[in-house]
């Protein structure tokens, strides 16, 4: 499992807007991939493909989570 996420997340360099919006977020530049039962969530800063979390699937982000400074 850890290998197909580290795949997914070197995929994220040629195709940065391969994943979905994260439904938590209204931004267009917060999304995920599903690597199995678990969301590989990242945002996109400029050039940058920033993994800000992998988390369980089942799990709901909040509003009041942020991503990047402290994932």
């Amino acid at each position: 499992m850890v290998k197909k996420i580290v795949n997914q997340t070197q995929m994220l360099a040629k195709f940065p807007r391969a994943g979905r919006k994260v439904p938590e977020f209204d931004d267009e530049n917060v999304r995920e991939l599903l690597v199995y039962s678990y969301r590989l969530i990242y945002h996109l800063q400029g050039d940058e493909v920033v993994v800000a979390a992998v988390i369980h699937g089942k799990r709901m982000l909040t509003a009041t989570e942020q991503l990047g400074d402290n994932p």
